[in-house]
């Protein structure tokens, strides 16, 4: 019980002096956008997070999620995104056969595809977001780009 204590008073100190982005809206994010991902990719999506605060943010996080959003914070883990600030996921865009869920209004299932539609896992063919086309994705170790294409804009 008092370990539990101590560690959200801990989140409770960082988020006061971290400025903008607390530990908890932080770990939101992960969470909300890479729960699935590997260490790189979660670390990846954390410092995009911070410059770019139009993200999921609507599961709650586990403790390990909190614990990495609490160190990268506290400056324990470097950033490792060259200054990104958008992202995607590749596997999460509709495919080629599933056009329908590009129309507008964005939002309730329906996607932006207007960047059009690029090879992705493998065989498939999945649609971009718009502000994605003709942009180079920032490469980074250990992140699949199968799963996450990082842009900094």
């Amino acid at each position: 019980m008092f370990l539990h204590f101590l560690f959200m008073f801990s989140i409770a100190f960082i988020s006061i002096t971290h400025g903008a982005m607390d530990v908890n809206a932080l770990a939101r994010c992960i969470m909300s956008e890479a729960s699935t991902g590997n260490r790189n990719e979660q670390i990846a999506i954390g410092f995009a997070c911070q410059r770019n605060r139009n993200h999921a943010s609507n599961q709650p996080p586990t403790y390990n999620v909190t614990k990495l959003a609490q160190d990268i914070l506290a400056g324990k883990i470097n950033d490792i995104t060259n200054g990104a600030n958008h992202w995607y996921s590749p596997r999460s865009m509709p495919s080629e056969a599933e056009k329908p869920r590009c129309k507008k209004p964005f939002g309730a299932g329906r996607m932006d595809c207007n960047g059009g539609l690029e090879k992705s896992c493998g065989k498939s063919r999945n649609y971009k977001p718009g502000w994605a086309k003709n942009r180079n994705p920032v490469y980074i170790s250990n992140v699949r780009d199968c799963y996450f294409k990082f842009f900094l804009l």
